[in-house]
């Protein structure tokens, strides 16, 4: 009995083998087995995806790149490309040159080895990035296509809890005399990763002293090896608790910050190492290097051994009580008064026989600069003036004097000030031992007295910067160090630098942190902004809210769930939230369920776990526009997409692959649609590639299905297509005039073409392939599935479609045929209709039909009727 079956829909996406028996499932008639190199429309149908445009090459071979959005609207978007302490600009019409024809080129003080924890947010024109090693950063817009970047100007804080020791004192001096630096040892400590599969090969300073005898990681014999090797040159490495730390000479440590510690894991020395951790020393001073003597040199002293070259950069914050102040005397013709300290209010009474102007002076920079505050007049026979007053009470400490103005007679004069307590901010901008600090003052003092009132910076090199980056109700907010790992900061509202208060009670407006307390300790990985703010840890998920704006009093902290998250950056999908799961290998969504009245999710790699074993995944991101597709790359190389549109329950998978690995994604907006762009590695070489429009043109000449291709279309037919430098001595495919040719390859950056053609694209050949799951067929006898069947025939539906292949064995696949009317030599054009295959095949158990694309031509499936006996 002849019987006919038709998969009207591939809205299930590609599927999991432990899926395939599953044909009482309602979704099974629309799940494939193979959707490689394809994705699926929300409307049901699937389509090989387009090929990409080489936009350039990294600057340097064999290290990593990555690649980020930064967008100003669809008529300007730009892409950064991130690399070895360097960022470069592109756009949709290529790479940001300088006006000599050089590339126009950015530094930057990340590593390629720590691009992948780097985190990022935009507010305006400016692009913020945090990393857990360096202080943040941003990119900003001064015109277009030229940019500044400079570290975030973060002021007044924030700080660690106060000390609470009375024995534990600081101050700070003028440098008055000069201090010769004591010498500390440059460290490291790490709890290194052991992988049971792969053996270790450990680097240092460039030098490899060991490689591990086993498979995992023999902690014991990497520190006994590095003693043997570094020992005798004072160098020392210790394991405690499997926390490897290790030191350099004592005397010599400034010579060794920065040096790194390398470890590779490897499966073979034959093949590049799966995986690089690097470490690097800090901490370290040399002896006897001499801190210069200046006028605005600042020491910060400790009373007890406190300061190591890791707390360069930090800030301190020391607070006094300032006793209330009072200066009288005379003035005359333009005279000057005394100065005395205030936080705020003021207090002035004037006397004697006099005429003329006083002025009410402040400053703020210890009498450096003058402002006028405000000013009493006098004529002959009014009263003597007084008044009251304060000063707007920004935390500041400032100086008020009086100023006479063409007095005639003597002024007499009292002004005073109330007491008040003043919190001083310094910054460390060098270290001369253990007890002293060269400072910067960022918010002058109230005394040179010893003080318990103190309290250390969040961010500085020895606590570690913040990992995450936000903005909030108009609040930069700022999460994540290594010290404070569960803690969030959020800027004064509208001031985005600003972290400090006002004196006394905080107010509505002013900086504040708060402590995500749950019952461990899972650092913060990420921060997606909704309606509320979710937080996103190693162990669990939170949100942040209030009643109202967001203040210090109104703040709520919630603990939603206890999934975890990794450090790829979610990405958010209308109102849900799209994270991947601790250990990397799950992405799930997040949102608000009114049913519930509560958070959840749910696991949307669920039903295609195979594509995702013994894989993490690295980035997401989203393209909106046209078929709402989230791109996901994976460890491998692969890039796994997924259709999601949760209002219609739609969630389906593909994957695609290249001739190397996809290693990082981006979407920028263009008009009409959103580029997908990606940092491709091949052959140990960095690509910047964008992903095509698919079907711009539906004229044949005009298709691109290659990777990394280049292409040129003139009006005079040409011989030779150039610019293929990136591909030199590999075969690439070719489509000219519409046709495509194959078996040719890339010499001296070009190809000669078989005769002279107008309209040529070449790139890297890749395969898309689809095939489906074996009919879930009945009869009155019961299930089908322990039968066999032969499936004899298939009818593809397709729309704008050229080429493919179909059949029902990998090894035979029979060839659509489509050209009708078009003449002899012209291209075929793109095809909608029904195309019928009679296919040879043998009787088996699970007969399914093979789709697959071999030439770089468009296809879209939207149905696929099979005839099975």
């Amino acid at each position: 009995m002849l019987l006919h079956h038709l998969q009207p829909s591939f809205a299930g996406g590609e599927i999991s083998p432990s899926l395939y028996a599953r044909v009482d499932s309602a979704a099974y008639g629309s799940w494939l087995k193979t959707a490689r190199n394809f994705y699926v429309h929300p409307q049901g149908g699937a389509s090989n995806r387009p090929g990409t445009a080489f936009m350039g090459a990294a600057k340097y071979d064999g290290k990593a790149c990555r690649i980020l959005p930064f967008v100003l609207g669809e008529e300007e978007s730009y892409v950064l490309e991130l690399g070895e302490k360097y960022m470069r600009v592109y756009t949709s019409a290529g790479r940001l040159l300088n006006a000599d024809g050089s590339v126009y080129e950015i530094a930057t003080p990340y590593g390629a080895h720590e691009l992948s924890s780097l985190n990022s947010t935009q507010y305006d024109q400016t692009l913020f990035l945090t990393h857990p090693s360096y202080p943040p950063k941003r990119l900003v817009r001064l015109e277009s296509g030229r940019f500044e970047f400079s570290d975030v100007p973060i002021k007044y804080g924030p700080f660690k809890m106060a000390n609470t020791q009375a024995d534990k004192r600081l101050r700070v001096t003028l440098h008055h005399e000069t201090v010769m630096k004591e010498g500390a040892s440059a460290r490291v400590s790490f709890l290194p990763v052991a992988e049971p599969g792969y053996f270790v090969v450990g680097y240092f300073n460039g030098g490899r002293f060991f490689v591990g005898h086993d498979y995992g990681f023999d902690a014991g014999f990497f520190t006994s090896e590095f003693n043997r090797v570094f020992g005798s040159s004072g160098f020392r490495a210790v394991c405690l608790g499997g926390v490897i730390t290790v030191t350099s000479p004592k005397d010599t440590g400034g010579n060794w910050n920065g040096r790194s510690l390398t470890l590779e894991y490897r499966i073979a020395f034959t093949r590049p190492p799966v995986s690089t951790v690097i470490y690097t020393l800090s901490g370290g001073t040399n002896t006897g290097e001499q801190i210069v003597q200046g006028a605005d040199t600042y020491l910060l002293e400790s009373d007890f051994d406190l300061f190591t070259s890791d707390y360069i950069g930090g800030a301190f914050s020391l607070t006094h009580r300032v006793e209330s102040q009072c200066v009288t005397g005379t003035l005359g013709y333009d005279g000057v008064s005394s100065s005395i300290k205030t936080g705020s209010n003021w207090r002035l009474r004037t006397s004697g026989n006099w005429a003329g102007q006083l002025v009410l002076e402040k400053s703020e920079d210890n009498g450096a600069s003058w402002e006028k505050v405000t000013f009493f007049s006098r004529a002959s026979g009014d009263a003597a003036p007084s008044s009251v007053g304060n000063l707007e009470d920004t935390g500041a400490l400032f100086w008020l004097r009086i100023r006479a103005v063409n007095v005639t007679g003597e002024v007499g004069y009292e002004l005073q000030a109330e007491s008040f307590l003043q919190e001083g901010v310094v910054r460390i901008t060098d270290v001369a031992g253990p007890r002293q600090a060269v400072v910067q003052i960022e918010r002058y003092l109230g005394g040179e007295d010893w003080t318990a009132d103190w309290a250390e910076g969040s961010f500085s090199p020895k606590s570690g910067y913040p990992s995450c980056v936000f903005f909030y109700q108009d609040r930069l907010g700022l999460a994540g160090t290594r010290a404070e790992a569960q803690t969030i900061w959020f800027s004064r509202t509208g001031e985005h630098s600003h972290f400090g208060h006002m004196r006394g009670a905080l107010e509505d407006s002013d900086s504040f942190c708060i402590n995500l307390s749950g019952k461990k300790l899972n650092a913060i990985h990420s921060v997606a902004v909704a309606g509320k703010l979710l937080v996103f840890t190693a162990g669990s998920e939170w949100t942040v809210s209030s009643s109202g704006a967001l203040t210090p009093y109104n703040v709520q902290i919630e603990q939603q769930s206890e999934r975890g998250a990794s450090r790829a950056l979610p990405v958010m999908v209308g109102n849900k939230a799209l994270f991947v799961q601790a250990r990397g290998g799950a992405l799930r969504d997040f949102y608000y369920d009114y049913n519930s009245a509560s958070y959840t999710g749910s696991d949307l790699t669920l039903c295609a776990k195979h594509l995702f074993f013994n894989q993490e995944i690295r980035e997401v991101c989203y393209q909106q526009e046209p078929d709402n597709l989230v791109w996901c790359v994976l460890s491998g190389g692969e890039i796994a997409t997924l259709t999601y549109l949760a209002e219609e329950n739609l969630c389906a998978w593909t994957h695609h692959t290249t001739q190397g690995f996809f290693r990082s994604v981006c979407t920028i907006p263009n008009r009409g649609y959103d580029e997908v762009w990606f940092a491709v590695e091949r052959d140990g070489r960095y690509f910047i590639e964008k992903l095509l429009q698919r079907l711009s043109s539906k004229e044949p000449q005009d298709q691109v299905f290659l990777d990394a291709s280049v292409s040129r279309k003139a009006d005079t037919a040409f011989a030779e297509l150039g610019g293929l430098e990136h591909l030199e001595g590999r075969e690439v495919g070719v489509l000219a005039d519409g046709s495509p040719v194959s078996g040719l390859i890339v010499t001296n950056g070009k190809i000669t073409l078989p005769r002279p053609m107008t309209c040529v694209h070449a790139g890297l050949t890749y395969e898309a392939e689809l095939q489906t799951l074996p009919a879930a067929l009945a009869d009155n006898g019961g299930t089908l599935q322990d039968r066999k069947r032969r499936l004899v025939s298939v009818t593809l539906k397709m729309s704008d479609s050229r080429g493919g292949r179909a059949g029902t064995e990998e090894t035979q696949l029979d060839e659509l045929i489509q050209r009708s009317t078009e003449p002899f030599n012209s291209p075929i054009a793109l095809k909608t209709g029904d195309y019928t295959l009679t296919v040879a095949g043998t009787h088996g158990l699970m007969p399914s039909v093979i789709f697959r694309q071999t030439e770089p031509l468009p296809v879209t499936l939207l149905a696929i009727i099979s005839r099975i006996v």
